[in-house]
């Protein structure tokens, strides 16, 4: 899996903890406001972050997405996980989809990005990925200061 570390930072400022949770809700109402039926626009894919003693773990709903559609970028203080799912998967064939509509669409195909703020420092050297059973699940570990 392809993981590039760029060290820039998207602002100095490190706003609190509710504040951080206001602007999260706030673009994402926003977001889901915004994204109509049906769209080719890029879309979130559901995404858990957690943090151990010595790690911060993001785990990422990617199913159907093969690995070599995921870019992972990892900034100073952001991870940016980008790609695309192809509506078509294998074994579907357009003649097996003509005359079919739509009863419900709750999948999203095209292409995606999602930007997490990482709450810690990690050590980029040692960040590992793995797609495992339609879950990305990127393990950073955090700088140890000593």
């Amino acid at each position: 899996m392809r993981v590039r570390f760029r060290y820039v930072t998207y602002d100095t400022a490190s706003p609190s903890t509710e504040q951080q949770d206001l602007e999260r809700l706030f673009h994402e109402l926003w977001r889901v406001r915004q994204r109509p039926m049906l769209s080719a626009g890029d879309w979130r894919p559901p995404i858990d972050v957690y943090e151990t003693p010595s790690h911060v773990v993001v785990k990422m709903e990617l199913a159907g997405v093969p690995e070599d559609a995921i870019d992972i970028a990892l900034y100073a203080d952001h991870l940016v996980v980008s790609g695309s799912r192809q509506e078509r998967q294998p074994g579907v064939t357009a003649a097996s989809l003509e005359g079919a509509s739509y009863l419900e669409a709750g999948i999203h195909y095209g292409p995606f990005r999602a930007e997490v703020r990482l709450p810690r420092s990690v050590d980029s050297e040692g960040v590992s990925a793995t797609l495992e059973n339609g879950f990305l699940i990127i393990d950073l570990p955090k700088v140890v200061k000593g």
